[in-house]
């Protein structure tokens, strides 16, 4: 069977899989390198203001990661929402943190 009319170009780097017995699964189950968070956290730390409310909540998240509880530590995430989305964190955490928490939170 020929199909016309679509770019099957990019293909690769999609969730679009050609061939038989394929099986396409996506990264979110995927588990938390507890270690690598509270140094990522530590990290961003250093560079927050320290009277900020960034600079609280994420020595909050500090404390909170020490238990290696996700649910936990996603609801003191929502709870703090505005600080850990908030253009201040948002500039200065790593991409790695960042991505951790997009992903505990949602």
């Amino acid at each position: 069977m020929k199909i016309r009319g679509n770019d099957f170009g990019g293909i690769n780097n999609s969730t679009v899989v050609i061939g038989n017995n394929n099986k396409v699964t996506n990264g979110t189950n995927e588990e938390i390198d507890w270690e690598q968070f509270s140094a990522e956290i530590m990290i961003t730390l250093t560079k927050l203001p320290q009277d900020s409310k960034e600079f609280r909540a994420c020595s909050e998240l500090l404390m909170e990661s020490t238990s290696k509880d996700e649910g936990k530590v996603a609801a003191f995430l929502k709870k703090h929402a505005a600080q850990f989305s908030s253009d201040v964190f948002s500039n200065l955490a790593s991409t790695l943190l960042a991505d951790t928490i997009k992903k505990l939170m949602f």
